[in-house]
């Protein structure tokens, strides 16, 4: 951030941004790899927000600016008016050549993506053409470069009937939809029919009794609370771990944060995600005896 402020005031040159950036990825390379990730991020380190690089790869600059959810934090709101172009070059989603494979890509499930959106366009048709146009291409474009595994991100709960297939088909990684800051509970029935691989859930807010058991998709568990500095016990998260595999028994299990980190201070987040790979090494190690 200092970095870009100096660029933006002419106090230094683009090098020094390069720079900066290249420090950040790396320091944020190490921690994963000493944390013992299965799958790496590059932590989106260049996306202003969750929409952003996806906008600029339809040639549209957003303006106006929304809060996110009830976080101090905010986004610029996509303008998408009118027929919705198709993605051709969405190189900002891919990771760069630094990050460890594999490699794990966030984006906007499409129905977050259109209710976020403002258009003049029917909001189930814009879903969409966003998942068919934007959002495919990206994934395409991500999974060429090493993601084997595609994190939606939709905090829009309430609305389950979404069509999917334009993402699914054919993809050569697996495809999970994480749903964050509220209660998935009443709601797993229809998550388990969307044609994903996984479900994301913000277990911070679900209680664990309410996911049911013997899944035919995998869980990806949000069990590290990414709102709060408070780090977790370490028995504590593989004791729920492993309960999630013994009760709920998902094809897949992937352990993770409820929700981005970027709310936390630096040194927090890192101790969070140590705090994960500590666990999830645990949990692998408790499951092999």
């Amino acid at each position: 951030m200092a970095a870009t402020r100096g660029i933006d005031r002419g106090r230094v040159g683009a090098d020094a941004v390069d720079q900066a950036f290249a420090d950040d990825q790396a320091a944020f390379v190490r921690v994963q790899t000493k944390a013992g990730m299965d799958f790496f991020s590059d932590g989106l380190l260049k996306w202003q927000d969750i929409f952003r690089p996806l906008m600029g790869a339809l040639g549209v600059k957003p303006h106006t600016l929304v809060r996110w959810f009830d976080t101090n934090t905010f986004f610029r709101e996509p303008e998408l008016v009118g027929k919705v172009a198709t993605v051709k070059n969405p190189d900002g989603v891919v990771a760069a050549a630094s990050v460890p494979r594999p490699r794990v890509a966030t984006l906007p499930s499409p129905y977050m993506f259109s209710r976020a959106a403002h258009s003049d366009q029917d909001r189930n048709r814009l879903m969409l053409d966003l998942a068919q146009r934007v959002l495919r291409p990206a994934i395409d474009a991500a999974v060429a470069g090493g993601a084997e595994l595609v994190h939606l991100e939709d905090p829009w709960l309430g609305y389950f009937g979404i069509k999917l297939q334009a993402l699914h088909h054919n993809l050569k990684a697996t495809l999970a939809f994480h749903v964050y800051f509220g209660d998935a509970g009443p709601h797993i029935a229809q998550l388990l029919r969307l044609p994903v691989d996984a479900i994301g859930v913000d277990l911070i807010e679900t209680d664990v009794a309410e996911l049911g058991s013997v899944w035919d998709k995998g869980l990806v568990a949000g069990i590290i609370n990414g709102r709060s500095s408070i780090l977790e016990s370490l028995d504590n998260t593989v004791e729920v771990a492993r309960h999630l595999a013994d009760t709920v028994r998902p094809r897949n299990l992937f352990l993770t944060s409820n929700c981005e980190l970027g709310y936390l201070p630096t040194v927090v987040a890192e101790q969070k995600v140590l705090r994960l790979g500590e666990a999830a090494h645990k949990a692998k190690e408790l499951a092999s005896v």
